[in-house]
């Protein structure tokens, strides 16, 4: 929709951009342009061009050198007196010109602060210098490279640097191969407005420097000369910088002066966790391959050897914000589960060593039982798989794949040899060439997988793979998931809300609440004997704690009862009451008959689920129950209507604690 701008709003507006543009306009019309050639190549006019592009371009370099680790320690690391240093950072872009020249002369100079100590050790006098003309561009220009940068790399998620530290590169490897590449545009924009800035600086330069021809006047200090003697010279340089500045402007156009768009969550720029976000028309957006044209087998033809990798159990013990005790042996799979806040992706950041909200006491990967609990991240063989896949937008599927084996020493050939065999036994081989961003969410989870896979973790963590992708395309990958997973050779935790997942991928499964283990089971015996009302319902069972009586009743905490065919000792025996949301009838008025447990209750909420219908009724207790359409239809259920729940006693089942 067209929106129109008020009166009130667009009047001062226009008069805005008149004021702005008026003294432009001056420049432009006051300039000789008859002459203007013959003033741009004069001795003095082509002197200072030449001292303000040398001055400019050292400032850059010397801002670049200062700035860029600033910026990232601004963005990244928390410190006390971090607010002190970005209010340091910006205040010369607030200080009057000439005041900072004087700060600079109290520093700096003959008898600054450290001035008198270059003075009389080095013999260096900085002011009125082609060096002091440098450090006074430096000073006011280098804030607008540390802001644009800063704000570039708050805008990347840190998850990037992470994944690529856990698949073996160093912190420096990683600000050089991920971090610089994706604040590339950031980079770009905060060096070209800081090189303008220093370009254009006067007040902090003659004040600190002095205007000495061919050795600190520069551009900006001819203008001002000029303009005494010479009004259409100093117009005609005015419009030369005014050229200059303009173009810089034009060229940052969509980097600095655009406002920003929401970014996709596989981009450098895209929120940290949740579903994905394609902006393309859907036209334009990739789709999955169908599940037939994917092969999970080896490609036909000669596959590069992969290195003989020994298998290696797990054991370690965790304390902090988290509390678990996890022994595995090689080939376990392990899901970790639990309602949200219970401390699973805290969990897999301990064992990363990328948190300090808890530490592993112990942490032994392989047969040799080494203890890595105290090796930096990138040394530990960990991979990582976040739940959007954080590929490296930057980077080829290919690329992305060989990265971890290339952060190990791997030659690029050989590397690339090994990433294509896992892309193409993971069903996305003839896809290596494109970027994440071409890729759907299905098939960029499987280059995440393969990227894993290929960089020879002894530990595979699996952070919600499946959790933004559909239905459909989730049951493909977990099926590709299955299938790789019972050849690594190592022990896999994969974190899931979905209980599907955890019982058709796991071996056993670790159930975390409030940051403790609640119970670590194999899926059968989680299925048989749920030890709290969250992992039962989360296996799709009405679960509520009580106590079993010798009589065979269960009091439940809520002050209701329920009663049941068990037997229990001569003391109360503490437990959950369980009950199949199948074994639970729903009439509209109150059965007679066999069943002994009855109570009223309220339709909250009525929810397709399949073939079924999945009825959640008020009452003492709540209880879910599953009907089919046509028995709903028949009983006209509706929110709000009331009703009777009826379940026989044979259907209610007691878990002790």
């Amino acid at each position: 929709m067209r929106v129109r701008a008020p009166l009130t709003l667009a009047l001062p507006a226009a008069l805005a951009v008149a004021f702005l543009l008026l003294p432009l306009a001056g420049i432009l019309a006051r300039t000789p342009w008859a002459t203007l050639p013959t003033r741009f190549t004069s001795h003095e006019v082509t002197q200072a061009m030449t001292l303000s592009l040398t001055v400019s371009v050292w400032a850059l370099l010397l801002s670049l050198t200062l700035g860029v680790p600033l910026a990232w320690l601004l963005a990244r690391v928390p410190f006390r007196g971090k607010a002190f240093v970005r209010c340091l950072v910006m205040l010369p872009m607030v200080l009057p010109p000439t005041v900072a020249g004087v700060a600079l002369l109290q520093g700096y100079g003959r008898r600054g602060i450290i001035g008198t100590y270059l003075d009389s050790w080095f013999g260096i006098t900085l002011p009125f210098s082609t060096t002091g003309a440098v450090l006074a561009s430096t000073f006011v220009a280098m804030p607008f490279l540390v802001i644009s940068l800063e704000g570039a790399l708050a805008n990347l998620h840190p998850r990037y640097e992470e994944v690529a530290t856990t698949l073996g590169a160093t912190p420096l490897h990683t600000f050089r191969t991920i971090t610089l590449p994706m604040v590339a545009p950031g980079l770009f924009a905060g060096a070209a407005l800081c090189w303008a800035r220093a370009l254009g600086e006067f007040g902090a330069t003659i004040t600190f420097a002095g205007n000495l021809p061919g050795t600190t006047q520069t551009l900006p200090l001819q203008v001002y000369l000029l303009l005494q003697d010479d009004p259409e010279g100093a117009t005609a340089v005015s419009l030369l910088l005014l050229a200059i500045a303009t173009a810089v402007l034009l060229s940052l156009r969509g980097r600095w002066l655009q406002p920003p768009t929401a970014g996709r969550g596989r981009g450098g720029t895209g929120p940290g966790r949740g579903v994905k976000r394609d902006l393309r028309p859907h036209s334009e957006q990739p789709h999955e391959e169908p599940e037939a044209a994917v092969n999970h087998a080896a490609p036909e033809g000669p596959v590069p050897p992969r290195p003989r990798t020994p298998e290696h159990p797990l054991r370690t013990t965790v304390s902090g914000a988290v509390e678990a005790t996890l022994h595995a042996q090689a080939g376990t799979t392990i899901a970790v589960v639990g309602p949200n806040g219970a401390g699973k992706t805290t969990l897999l950041r301990t064992l990363l060593g990328l948190t300090t909200r808890a530490t592993p006491k112990t942490l032994h990967l392989g047969d040799d039982a080494q203890d890595v609990s105290q090796t930096p991240p990138h040394h530990r063989r960990i991979a990582w798989v976040p739940q959007d896949g954080a590929l490296f937008p930057h980077l080829t599927a290919l690329a992305n794949t060989a990265y971890g084996l290339r952060t190990q020493g791997v030659p690029k050939t050989e590397a690339h040899q090994q990433a294509q065999h896992w892309l193409d036994r993971l069903g996305v081989g003839p896809l290596s060439h494109r970027r994440p961003a071409h890729l759907s969410g299905g098939q960029a989870q499987r280059v995440a997988l393969a990227r894993a896979l290929a960089a020879r973790p002894r530990l595979l963590l699996l952070d919600e793979p499946l959790a933004a992708l559909d239905q459909s395309t989730r049951a493909h990958v977990r099926q590709t998931l299955r299938t790789h997973l019972a050849d690594f050779p190592g022990v896999c935790l994969i974190v899931t809300h979905d209980p599907i997942e955890a019982v058709s991928l796991a071996d056993h499964v670790l159930v975390l609440e409030d940051g403790r283990t609640l119970q670590y089971a194999t899926p059968a015996e989680l299925t048989r004997h749920p030890r709290s009302p969250w992992v039962a319902r989360m296996l799709g069972h009405n679960a509520w704690p009580g106590k079993a009586t010798p009589e065979g009743t269960i009091l439940l905490n809520n002050g209701a009862s329920l009663t049941t065919t068990r037997q229990s000792g001569p003391a109360p025996t503490t437990g959950l009451a369980v009950i199949p949301p199948e074994a639970v009838s729903l009439h509209t008025t109150r059965p007679t008959g066999s069943p002994r447990n009855v109570w009223p209750g309220t339709i909250r909420e009525l929810t397709a689920q399949g073939g079924r219908m999945r009825v959640l009724v008020d009452g003492e207790p709540d209880v879910v129950a599953e009907i089919t359409p046509a028995a709903a239809a028949d009983l006209a259920l509706a929110e709000g209507t009331p009703v009777w729940v009826s379940v026989k006693a044979t259907e209610v089942r007691f878990v002790p604690a």
